[in-house]
């Protein structure tokens, strides 16, 4: 049996991300595994950077049931602390360490977290680990004695906003991603053994799951850039440095600036991109990207990352559709009554299947209300997820989505329920209400935008009140303050009429 027969039988078989890894380590110890634009790691020694970590880590009490947190940003000491949490048996929750750390503390504290992998010891981390402790070196290189996690276990725990004011941490097993693992190298091709796959979000967002693992888990390498935001012309740049073939980009690059983004990415040896977005403009992005393949691919927070996939055509029209499900997830597109709506018609998708999360951690009753009963499973306790997503299933069996049945909202990658920024809004002195929108056609582009009645305060004020509070991404970028909010015929604020009045004059504010 050839090398990629064997790799591919066995890690079909394996039933979590460390034995997917482990297994890459024994097959491929000299092949690449990591690097960046200073120095690389082969399987063999970032198996034993991992595994040093995750010995230590259990001596201190991780191991399956348990979260470690870690406030480490986009690095290569991110990605040997999240491998090395997973050998451990514990879930990895990554955190921002330039987010406010009253709200980093309240995520730790709502989850149960005793242990933290850090860089350096901050008075909110609990059971801080330094990662640079050089004590590690006496610990074991090997996976043996380590603990051994169940599917069930969760491998990693990410936040995401909540609408009473608090963030939710959302907790997905190793099953849900080991499937995506799969269908990502099996069904769909976005990994093969000799592709470096760009590491281009921040650590706290889902698709770093899917991007590093998936390499790592498959014999494939990551590329880590350089520390910063990713312009399209810093993607370019970092994409050809690091010898990247495979990297995932926000729609809204891949959208309006596809047409010559997509070009220049191919021409620095691009052979795919994806891009996580439910409302992609599709037109002509085929026809950009050449002989590069481009998808859609959509899924949230709650689910493994992303579930359903779309290969963009030639044919593909402006609203690209998100696809069909991956394997082993299956989707519903229901009525209020939670009735199968008919092809053609808009309904609320539900996601049912091994995609699945546990649900969100400490918040049963949350849980509960979002992760429902599967009347359409034959399996007794199977559950489906209610989305929040206006979809229509076409006759070619492709989802299309037409937008939220709430207020959610998508900034830089990240999902945001209005309600945690508005809450912190009326926290500020003198705000009496609050609404908070999305302005597409801000001064600069999209921005976040703060509706306020009360007694007036200073933008600069209520910036870095609001940074105290709220991740960057979060803080209004513009603020205006009106007499009164204006309301619709059933009492309640009219958005609608918000998102007309004039923006263009505005002055930056920050956030």
């Amino acid at each position: 049996m050839d090398d990629s027969r064997q790799n591919g039988a066995h890690a079909s078989a394996a039933r979590t991300v460390c034995e997917m890894f482990d297994h890459q380590v024994r097959i491929r110890p000299d092949a690449t595994a990591v690097r960046t634009a200073e120095r690389s790691w082969t399987y063999a020694e970032f198996g034993r950077e991992t595994a040093r970590l995750a010995h230590r880590l259990t001596k201190l009490g991780a191991g399956p049931g348990k979260i470690v947190g870690m406030p480490i940003p986009r690095s290569a000491a991110a990605l040997i602390g999240l491998v090395a949490v997973m050998r451990s048996g514990a879930a990895c929750l990554p955190l921002a360490p330039d987010d406010p750390p009253a709200r980093n503390g309240e995520v730790l504290h709502d989850v149960g977290c005793e242990l933290t992998l850090a860089l350096s010891h901050d008075a909110w981390l609990p059971g801080v680990q330094l990662f640079d402790d050089p004590s590690l070196h006496g610990e074991p290189e090997t996976s043996d004695g380590l603990p051994v996690p169940d599917p069930q276990d969760l491998a990693y725990a990410i936040t995401t906003s909540g609408s009473t004011g608090r963030p939710k941490v959302v907790g997905v097993p190793h099953q849900g991603i080991v499937n995506l693992i799969l269908a990502s190298r099996d069904d769909l091709d976005l990994i093969r053994t000799d592709d470096v796959v760009l590491w281009t979000c921040q650590a706290t967002v889902d698709i770093t799951m899917q991007d590093c693992l998936m390499a790592l888990c498959c014999g494939g390498a990551v590329g880590i850039p350089e520390p910063g935001e990713l312009p399209a012309t810093r993607i370019v740049h970092e994409a050809r440095t690091l010898g990247a073939t495979v990297l995932d980009i926000p729609a809204a690059m891949v959208g309006p600036y596809g047409r010559s983004l997509l070009p220049r990415l191919a021409n620095a040896g691009v052979r795919l991109v994806a891009a996580g977005s439910s409302q992609l403009d599709g037109r002509g992005l085929a026809e950009a990207a050449g002989d590069m393949v481009v998808w859609n691919c959509y899924g949230p927070t709650e689910a493994s990352v992303a579930t359903t996939w779309y290969r963009c055509l030639p044919s593909t029209p402006q609203r690209a559709p998100i696809g069909k499900a991956i394997r082993n997830v299956r989707t519903y597109v229901l009525d209020e009554e939670l009735r199968q709506v008919p092809v053609g018609e808009v309904g609320q998708l539900y996601l049912a299947g091994a995609a699945l999360a546990r649900g969100y951690l400490g918040l049963p009753a949350r849980t509960a209300s979002a992760f429902l009963p599967d009347p359409y499973s034959a399996t007794p306790g199977e559950r489906m997820y209610a989305t929040g997503d206006r979809v229509v299933l076409q006759p070619d069996g492709d989802l299309v989505f037409h937008g939220r049945f709430d207020d959610q909202v998508k900034i830089n990658g990240f999902r945001v329920e209005t309600g945690e920024v508005e809450h912190a809004l009326l926290q500020c002195p003198g705000v009496v209400d609050a609404v908070m929108l999305v302005r597409e056609d801000a001064p600069g582009g999209t921005a976040v935008v703060a509706f306020l009645t009360g007694t007036r305060s200073a933008d600069e004020e209520l910036v870095r009140l609001l940074r105290e509070r709220l991740p960057s991404h979060m803080v209004p970028r513009f603020y205006i303050w009106l007499d009164e909010l204006p309301l619709n015929r059933p009492g309640k604020v009219d958005r609608a009429a918000l998102a007309k009045v004039p923006v263009a004059d505005l002055v930056y504010r920050g956030g």
